[in-house]
């Protein structure tokens, strides 16, 4: 997990205008990152971890600890 939360860490920080470190507990909404931006993320975070998410997947998936959560199930 500590390897994938680094490289989702690190694709939040490149890819989302945070301002600030992300929190695995907040999500794209209380992150303030519109739903396009959110979309766009996802498909990024696809390709880095060569991942297929569905949209009924996305949708279940509230925080970035929850994401990070879903990629390790995914890859490993």
């Amino acid at each position: 997990m500590a390897g994938t939360e680094s490289r989702l860490r690190a694709l939040i920080n490149e890819h989302l205008d945070l301002g600030r470190e992300p929190s695995l507990d907040g999500g794209f909404a209380e992150s303030g990152v519109s739903s396009v931006d959110a979309v766009a993320f996802m498909r990024i975070v696809e390709r880095e971890f060569d991942v297929s998410i569905p949209p009924e997947d996305c949708g279940k998936i509230a925080t970035f600890g929850e994401l990070v959560a879903h990629l390790d199930s995914k890859i490993g």
